[in-house]
């Protein structure tokens, strides 16, 4: 990315996503501190300047995050692995399989601790995309927790 550091890497998994879900999401997330809250007004109605000034800054970043990415795969400087968002989501063992095929290098992953990993995902169900616990007081994100996911 072109406001991250520079560090080298030996192949890259790229998730991608609608572009205006991840416009939302990431305002949510910016906004209320965490993935498992939405805003309770809409952003586009009650505020449509500053969507329309939102919608325009984030189309310029995603740009400058594709135009990188994109380039760095056609040249092959870094084998990639796109996934949809959606299709990990909504079928993840068949992506998951995938991505450890790819990272792996190994076309067969059977008897590999890959596969045991991709079965231990599978068998947590919704609890493996969790991406971190409420507080149960509060039903709020820890916020040290945030700190130090950040860091």
């Amino acid at each position: 990315m072109p406001e991250a550091p520079k560090f080298t890497c030996n192949k890259m998994l790229c998730v991608v996503r609608n572009p205006l879900d991840v416009m939302i999401s990431w305002l949510n997330l910016l906004c209320l501190g965490n993935h498992d809250s939405k805003a309770p007004f809409d952003f586009e109605k009650e505020y449509p300047e500053w969507w329309d000034w939102w919608v325009r800054d984030c189309t310029k970043h995603f740009k400058n995050w594709f135009k990188v990415v994109m380039h760095d795969a056609k040249m092959r400087q870094v084998p990639t692995l796109f996934v949809r968002f959606e299709d990990l989501n909504n079928n993840p063992e068949p992506e998951l399989r995938n991505i450890m095929r790819f990272l792996t290098g190994l076309k067969d992953l059977d008897g590999t601790n890959a596969e045991r990993r991709v079965k231990e995902v599978m068998a947590k169900g919704h609890a493996a995309a969790q991406t971190y616990a409420l507080k149960e007081t509060t039903k709020r994100v820890n916020s040290q927790a945030i700190h130090y996911t950040q860091a």
